[in-house]
């Protein structure tokens, strides 16, 4: 699990996120959002 939450925080860090806390609630907001952030979608 913590393997996981480090990539996401790594994933965020590389798209210029700062406040990590911020980037995590924009994204769960929207089911897409995370797959558009890594360029699955």
């Amino acid at each position: 699990m913590a393997a996981l939450r480090n990539a996401a925080i790594g994933a965020l860090r590389l798209t210029g996120a700062t406040n990590i806390a911020a980037a995590n609630r924009h994204h769960a907001r929207d089911s897409t959002r995370p797959l558009a952030l890594l360029g699955i979608t």
